[in-house]
């Protein structure tokens, strides 16, 4: 049995779950278990989570990125969130998924009346 009373042991090991903290955050591994503590309300020492795969879960992860971001998209349009508040989440949601596009509920209205000939208000606010 391993004895970590000693300071000089307690302080070392510090210094590699720290090393350990940074590489988890870097890799997306905090990402996904703080994901899947928030969708399913269990720990992540729990059995469900243990018995699929990193890449699934990863996986689950992203589909549920791209519906959220779907679904801002669509209360922009409709009207029921203002953009200065969905716009950070859309950001954020952009550069997890890696995706360079840029959304503007506004300006794809303005471009699908475009299309639909007719003359789009300029001066309109979400």
């Amino acid at each position: 049995m391993r004895r970590w009373s000693t300071s000089s042991n307690f302080f070392g090991n510090m210094g590699r779950l720290r090393k350990q903290a940074k590489k988890n955050v870097q890799t997306n591994d905090y990402m996904i278990r703080h994901w899947w503590v928030d969708k399913y309300k269990r720990p992540t020492n729990d059995r469900l989570f243990m018995t699929r795969s990193w890449v699934e879960w990863q996986l689950e992860m992203f589909e549920d990125m791209h519906a959220e971001r779907d679904r801002l998209i669509a209360r922009l349009e409709a009207g029921e969130i203002e953009a200065k508040l969905a716009m950070p989440a859309l950001d954020a949601l952009n550069r997890i998924l890696g995706d360079d596009k840029v959304v503007d509920p506004l300006a794809d209205k303005w471009e699908r009346e475009l299309a639909e000939g007719k003359v789009p208000n300029l001066d309109e606010v979400l």
